[in-house]
């Protein structure tokens, strides 16, 4: 049977990852002494938890500066301990009123009946009052996270009971200068790209990199959405029917495809263990000509960046000659709970939270991808960014495609055993489809 959300966020919380819910209430009283008397009102009082590091005190004392009838109670969480703290909060019903979630847990949160349904608060004026509030976002963004809440929950009558904040896309970040001395140019295809990588490691570069350890799963995924495309989205085939497996042809490619990069040499050698501090280091040292990273990844690189770098980005082509999609989306939700005795407080403090307005103004969400439409930007900050816009024009991969990242346990098993074991030489490619598959299975047990 489906584990509850709590019990889930638990077992997440073991795990090492990151998860979220929330929602708890506060009061606004007016009182009137009578005629002439002043009124004397409350603020109201919402409480808001959050595991993510880009909200911060300061972005929640501007929004209490300019909205001087709410009171915030913010709560910050690191995400080691971010599962265990919901947890506890809902096994007492103290569920705060707003708070962060991610895209593979919002739709048992749904199902489980926390989250509040924002569908008329989206259709009404945005922060700045100027258009709707669906209005300001990027299509294919709100059409994201209206694809996890469909894919999840089957149909239902409303698929918005959360908002993303920032748009999560994957684009490949490179010193311009060193592309101007090899004379290379801003791959338009798979073979260009390889191409680039061939001549970097010949000229002493390491030509490629993710930015870091945790995320050495992106280029799989990315290749399987090319490769399992037809199959999944056109014929409709599925891994939970059967007809699709790990053993399945198209899902061994993207496995190939990814050791041949390893063999060829165009990634570096600590790879497999290398952090977010570390790839950025490499980077910034020359030593590394690319690396894929997520905008809000980039505050390192970009403010130590030395003048001798002039920084871009690019979308990663598709490796079969689609268009190219990027990992992403709308991982990061932010939602009010079911239960809030302050629904208008809330609503306003995500409209904040996911609006031009902050996004202008706070300083920790310069580099980051708004996924909103009319942001403005330098012109030379959004010249280096152009990459991730261009990442998100064809849409996402969806979360769940080739199901490495159906579970916690299988996604794991996938990064930290399978995958380093596999370019190393020291399983074989039917080992690792082999062991996704019973995993895969075990898990479609225990769902039944």
């Amino acid at each position: 049977m489906k584990r509850k959300i709590i019990s889930m966020l638990i077992a997440t919380a073991m795990a090492g990852t990151l998860l979220a819910g929330c929602g708890s209430s506060g009061n606004t009283q007016t009182e009137q002494s009578g005629s002439g008397s002043e009124e004397q009102n409350e603020k109201a009082k919402i409480r808001f938890l959050s595991a993510m590091e880009l909200v911060d005190e300061d972005m929640i004392r501007a929004f209490e500066e300019e909205n001087q009838d709410i009171e915030v109670e913010f709560d910050y969480v690191d995400s080691g301990n971010y599962s265990a703290k919901f947890a506890a909060l809902a096994s007492s019903h103290e569920v705060p009123d707003v708070f962060w979630t991610q895209s593979g847990y919002y739709c048992d949160q749904i199902s489980e009946g926390l989250l509040m349904d924002i569908s008329d608060e989206l259709a009404d004026q945005a922060y700045e009052g100027d258009m709707a509030w669906k209005d300001t976002y990027i299509p294919s963004l709100l059409e994201s996270l209206e694809n996890i809440a469909y894919t999840g929950c089957g149909e239902m009558e409303s698929y918005d009971y959360g908002v993303p904040f920032t748009m999560t896309t994957v684009a490949v970040m490179y010193d311009k200068a060193i592309y101007e001395k090899l004379e290379l140019s801003e791959p338009e295809s798979w073979e260009d790209f390889m191409d680039n990588c061939e001549k970097l490691k010949d000229a002493g570069y390491t030509p490629l990199s993710v930015q870091s350890n945790t995320c050495i799963d992106w280029m799989p995924r990315l290749f399987w959405d090319q490769f399992c495309r037809k199959e999944i989205e056109e014929d409709g085939k599925t891994f939970e029917s059967g007809e699709m497996t790990f053993e399945t042809e198209s899902v061994k490619a993207g496995l190939e495809s990814y050791k041949e990069i390893w063999d060829k040499g165009y990634l570096p050698e600590n790879f497999m263990t290398s952090d977010l501090d570390t790839t950025a280091q490499l980077f910034l040292q020359g030593k590394l000509a690319q690396v894929m990273i997520a905008p809000d990844k980039l505050e390192y690189i970009m403010d130590n960046a030395p003048d001798t770098m002039e920084l871009g980005t690019f979308p990663l082509p598709g490796i079969d000659g689609l268009p190219s999609r990027s990992l992403g989306g709308a991982s990061n939700i932010f939602a009010v709970s079911a239960d809030t005795k302050e629904p208008e407080a809330a609503v306003r403090l995500l409209k904040y939270l996911t609006s031009r307005t902050n996004f202008e103004t706070d300083e920790g969400l310069k580099y980051s991808n708004s996924g909103l439409n009319d942001v403005e930007r330098s012109p030379e900050l959004d010249g280096i960014l152009a990459g991730y816009g261009a990442a998100a024009e064809n849409g996402f991969c969806p979360d769940i495609f080739v199901p490495t990242t159906v579970s916690t346990e299988i996604n794991t098993e996938f990064k930290e055993n399978l995958i380093p074991n596999y370019l190393l030489g020291q399983i074989t490619l039917e080992d690792v489809t082999k062991t996704l598959q019973e995993s895969y299975d075990s898990y479609l047990e225990d769902k039944e």
